[in-house]
């Protein structure tokens, strides 16, 4: 059976970065790319490890691995980044054991996302094992882990509110949109500008709405034809721009325009029209916001919108935190039951041997009494020992004590 220690003192570390600790800048020297990770895993193999996880968004890079102590992971990490260890030092994260396990956990459930309650996250860590398993650097403990993880993360979305309402100005620009549907029908939108913003809006327009009709307009057309074919919508140049607004029910705008890009010249037809304005500074005219034909949201609605939502969802974080601690228990528990299994198979071997000889002596002094009953009587009475002795040593504090007690008294 493939063991999941480096050793007899090998503890499971978690060594890495985050949002929390490290600036971007920091984050970005810090980050792998599969050659690097594939070389690092390949490094702690070499090393003598077993198990290792490299989880590397943009947000954190973290390092879930067996060691006798972190200095071997923070060295390697360093190595194949070409950073230095004191940079690491002073942003660094190191957790142990149970911390380190409860910590992926509450990453999983997006308790330590940029955008609390962000589950996006858990598919990443889904990669990174995969990642891993490719790499042929895991182990039973690592399975068992990262799908207690995945566990975690669907009781933490399905038992709390964690993730609902909206966290970012993109969703709540589309949660508005989605507000006016409920009294209307197909509407034409028009999104201008694809930039970071604008990407997330259009992206999040495609999943969370069945609206057909969406075009998009930018300055630069490269990055945006690009987009449009990755989630099927329409594409027209800033030539277009004037023709597009006029004819459209709703407008998102999201360019980086230092003066107004939506003006009151660009409409000729008379309609009731819905405009978000995710621009900072903003760029929709002011006078479109006291023309009872347009209903205006700027990015100070929303951003209220969204200090509302992240409000509410922090006030799911201690239902979230005991969620996470039952399945750290569980997952303890399943840890436990590993440990104490081989002594458990062995003293049962051990024992099934000695029911063996005696039931063999019982049939000789008394040959009337049938084979099956003296079988049957001899099990249950081992069955009643061994179980004795599961209960207590899943119980206990000391199991490894307990187990050499056991091995010495059975000379097992």
């Amino acid at each position: 059976m493939k063991q999941y220690q480096v050793s007899a003192s090998a503890n499971f570390y978690m060594i890495g970065l985050d949002h929390y600790r490290t600036p971007v800048d920091i984050r970005e020297q810090f980050s792998l790319n599969e050659a690097q990770a594939s070389h690092l895993i390949y490094d702690y193999k070499q090393h003598g490890g077993d198990a290792i996880m490299i989880l590397s968004t943009c947000n954190r890079t973290e390092i879930y691995a067996f060691a006798n102590c972190p200095r071997l992971l923070i060295e390697r990490f360093c190595h194949h980044t070409g950073q230095p260890s004191k940079t690491f030092t002073q942003y660094q994260n190191i957790l142990q054991n149970r911390a380190a396990i409860e910590h992926l956990f509450r990453v999983g459930s997006g308790m330590e996302s940029k955008i609390l309650g962000d589950f996006e996250i858990i598919g990443q860590i889904k990669k990174a094992y995969q990642f891993t398993k490719g790499q042929d650097a895991h182990n039973a403990f690592l399975d068992r882990l990262v799908n207690s993880a995945v566990q975690c993360s669907k009781l933490v979305k399905n038992q709390t509110q964690l993730s609902t309402g909206a966290a970012s100005v993109a969703f709540a620009a589309v949660m508005q949109l989605k507000d006016y549907l409920r009294d209307h029908g197909q509407p034409k939108v028009v999104l201008v500008g694809t930039g970071k913003i604008g990407r997330t809006t259009c992206e999040n327009l495609v999943n969370q709405t069945n609206i057909e009709d969406i075009t998009l307009i930018n300055r630069t057309g490269e990055k945006a034809v690009e987009l449009a074919d990755q989630f099927g919508v329409r594409y027209r140049s800033m030539a277009h721009l004037a023709e597009e607004l006029d004819a459209a029910d709703v407008i998102v705008v999201a360019t980086g325009a230092s003066q107004p890009t939506v003006i009151p010249s660009y409409f000729q037809s008379e309609k009731q029209r819905l405009l978000l304005d995710l621009s900072v500074p903003r760029n929709v005219a002011t006078e479109l916001y006291q023309d009872p034909l347009f209903r205006v949201i700027d990015v100070d609605h929303l951003s209220e919108v969204v200090a509302e939502s992240i409000q509410q969802r922090r006030a799911q974080l201690p239902e979230a935190a005991q969620l996470v601690n039952q399945k750290v228990d569980e997952f303890y528990e399943w840890l436990q039951s590993r440990r104490v299994a081989p002594t458990l198979q062995a003293l049962r071997s051990k024992m099934d041997d000695w029911k063996a000889r005696e039931v063999a002596k019982v049939q000789k002094q008394f040959p009337n009494l049938p084979e099956e009953e003296a079988e049957a009587l001899a099990s249950q009475i081992l069955n009643r020992i061994t179980g004795q002795f599961a209960r207590k040593l899943k119980q206990g504090a000391d199991v490894q004590s307990d187990l050499q007690t056991i091995h010495h008294i059975f000379e097992l």
